[in-house]
């Protein structure tokens, strides 16, 4: 005798239970089925300070190097030698300014021609040729005045247009006259700062533009 008892899941005695809906169920193929978990690609990570290798030291070529310097070193000598040329002051004619032990002095020989020339109170060097009896040597002196301009010294003050000119750069004046003068066009008449003993335009007369070689720039020390 087989006992019977009442199921608790509502179905009838001797009834077998249908299988769960999804459940190893034909309809549902994906349902409870075991599916291995992706892998997320890795991203990249930055080097570390380990890892990250030194750049290659670059091999110095010398010879470039010292070809370099070498072609400043002549364009450096070239532009004193031709643009910016240099002199030695001889003599006491532009004392105090420049003393006659020898004074050295850097001129400009190009621009200075180009930028309007000469201008009062300039200090110029002057060609060789100037001076009859300049023993040869480049003129150092100051220019005085312009073209157009009249001029006269009367016991060493000198007149322009009628007007004093006030020269604080002189320390012993001199004594003598020049008679009025109208300064020719593209000349100038330039004197020494030392004038009792400065030979200058009050003994060899004005000078052209083209006898002017060059405007002085500054004094300096050393010798090229």
């Amino acid at each position: 005798m087989s006992n019977n008892f009442p199921r608790q899941d509502g179905y009838p005695s001797g009834q077998s239970i249908p299988p769960a809906q999804g459940y190893n169920n034909p309809s549902f193929p994906n349902a409870n089925v075991y599916q291995p978990s992706r892998e997320l690609p890795v991203e990249p990570q930055p080097p570390t300070d380990q890892e990250v290798a030194p750049p290659p030291k670059k091999k110095i070529n010398w010879f470039k190097v010292l070809a370099r310097y070498a072609a400043i070193w002549l364009a450096v000598l070239l532009l004193v030698k031709f643009v910016i040329p240099s002199y030695e002051v001889k003599g006491s004619s532009m004392v105090p300014t420049y003393q006659a032990t020898g004074d050295r002095v850097l001129t400009d020989g190009v621009f200075f021609k180009l930028l309007g020339g000469p201008q009062r109170g300039d200090i110029v060097i002057l060609d060789k040729a100037t001076a009859p009896g300049a023993d040869d040597e480049a003129l150092i002196k100051r220019v005085i005045g312009l073209p157009g301009e009249s001029l006269e010294i009367r016991q060493g003050n000198v007149y322009i247009n009628g007007q004093l000119l006030n020269e604080p750069y002189i320390q012993n004046h001199a004594d003598y006259n020049y008679p009025l003068t109208v300064i020719p066009s593209n000349s100038y008449f330039v004197l020494g700062d030392n004038r009792p003993v400065s030979l200058d335009s009050h003994y060899f007369g004005p000078v052209t533009r083209d006898q002017i070689v060059a405007k002085v720039l500054l004094t300096y020390p050393w010798r090229f």
